[in-house]
């Protein structure tokens, strides 16, 4: 090899792990997500009140919904 790709090479190992791209950023958001839902509806299923489970629903629903958009966009972004 040459001097010139050596140091390419020696300058990529020498500057560490690469940054988190969009698609790990997105997939740790889902993730994150998913595991607030999943409190959520654990919630629900203790709480008793009309309101109070009305409410936990709607916050669901604004989750879900989130989700969607983000597992949309994550395909999106996997497909190109």
């Amino acid at each position: 090899m040459k001097t010139r790709k050596l140091i390419g090479r020696l300058r990529l190992w020498m500057t560490g792990p690469p940054a988190e791209t969009p698609r790990r950023k997105l997939r740790k958001a889902l993730r994150e997500l998913k595991a607030r839902q999943r409190a959520l509806e654990a919630e629900l299923e203790r709480t008793d009140g009309l309101h109070a489970r009305q409410r936990l629903r709607q916050k669901i629903e604004v989750l879900r919904a989130q989700r969607q958009k983000g597992v949309r966009r994550y395909r999106a972004i996997r497909a190109d």
